[in-house]
């Protein structure tokens, strides 16, 4: 149960780390209107004092200030939509690790003008490769038809549907150019360090900003908070069966315990030993029995997910599968304090609760009729 428990707690970790990491951040301020419509005339007024404040504050650990505009990207073969995301690549790095996704290609180096990095699966859909030109098409802050010509300078891949599909980042101050927009921006995205509560800081930063929409994770991405709640329900249906598979072994252990000892019991009975306590010596039986296996169980399973929490379990084989639907092949079993002292609860009740049959089954013989059985 414990690495069960552990296994599917990785897959919601992965799935939320990644998608806090390289897509959402910690949190996000834009002006109330951009989000509604992703209107580029909607940009954050005074950015510059919003980026102050997140960088004097303690638990911000990066913040980043984008330029954002949906469009279209086309190649000499293909075309398609796209969300276009300008970037200062040194900022961008420290908050979203994009540089580390790069597969082929350099992060915004080695293109004198006009660089932009794609996904893996929007260059195969494009049929284009490192240093091909793409065009980007968009509508600037007048309302008019703009296009800029870009070269791909690297290609991305990442667990993110939406990083390897459709989208494009380009440089900040091309992107600004091309929408006529001088150095205003759209986003600010920001991570926090370990341990902070992300909602109580976006109302902290949102008090201070009250003419800006300041959000956490949770607020931006209902999904990723149906995702942690789905997995707390997997789980709770994994304890459930383990829990009954358990209930059912004790079961039939205590059951051929008492039969195969039914002249001893009906020996202590006949000599005057009451039936209150024939029923807590099988019952104190049961939760020793239990209360000696639970620990080395949990034992090996706290062994195994740490063991397995540094190496990871390797799932290349599906990783296909697996980032298809927003996953990392390499999973690392996780779980908290809290989540072994439920497991211990969980054994110990499911432990006293299943030995209540036995118990009853052993106080129900008649003495004479267990003294006389072969």
């Amino acid at each position: 149960m414990a690495f069960g428990g552990g296994f599917l707690q990785s897959f919601l970790t992965s799935y939320i780390e990644s998608s806090i990491k390289h897509e959402t951040s910690n949190g996000q301020v834009h002006q109330p209107e951009f989000t509604q419509d992703y209107d580029i005339r909607y940009y954050i007024k005074d950015y510059s004092s919003v980026l102050d404040f997140l960088e004097q504050t303690p638990s911000v650990e990066a913040v980043t200030a984008r330029s954002l505009v949906n469009g279209m990207i086309s190649s000499s073969r293909q075309a398609t939509g796209v969300k276009i995301i300008g970037v200062n690549p040194d900022e961008e790095a420290q908050v979203t690790e994009l540089n580390t996704l790069i597969v082929d290609g350099t992060y915004f180096e080695g293109i004198s003008s006009n660089p932009v990095l794609i996904g893996n699966k929007l260059a195969e859909k494009l049929k284009v490769n490192v240093k091909s030109e793409v065009v980007v098409t968009f509508q600037d802050i007048d309302g008019n038809i703009t296009a800029g010509r870009f070269r791909v300078a690297g290609i991305l891949k990442a667990s993110s549907i939406a990083i390897n599909e459709s989208s494009a980042y380009v440089l900040k101050s091309d992107l600004n150019r091309l929408l006529n927009i001088g150095d205003n921006v759209h986003e600010i995205a920001y991570t926090t360090v370990a341990g902070t509560d992300d909602q109580a800081l976006a109302k902290t930063v949102q008090t201070n900003f009250t003419d800006d929409k300041v959000e956490s994770w949770k607020e931006i991405s209902p999904a990723l908070v149906f995702m942690e709640q789905w997995m707390a329900a997997t789980l709770k249906i994994l304890i459930i069966i383990i829990m009954s598979a358990l209930a059912f072994g004790i079961i039939n252990t205590m059951l051929m315990a008492v039969l195969e000892r039914i002249r001893e019991l009906g020996m202590l009975m006949a000599l005057g030993m009451k039936r209150t306590k024939v029923f807590l010596m099988i019952m104190l039986e049961t939760i020793y029995l239990s209360t000696v296996g639970g620990p080395v169980g949990l034992l090996i399973g706290y062994a195994t997910i740490a063991y397995l929490g540094k190496t990871g379990i390797d799932l290349t084989d599906y990783s296909e599968g697996l980032e298809a639907i927003g996953y990392d092949s390499v999973l690392y079993p996780l779980l908290q304090p809290m989540d072994y002292v439920q497991i211990v609860i969980g054994v110990i009740t499911t432990a006293f609760l299943a030995s209540i049959y036995p118990a009853w089954k052993a106080i129900k013989l008649k003495p004479i009729e267990a003294l006389h059985t072969i």
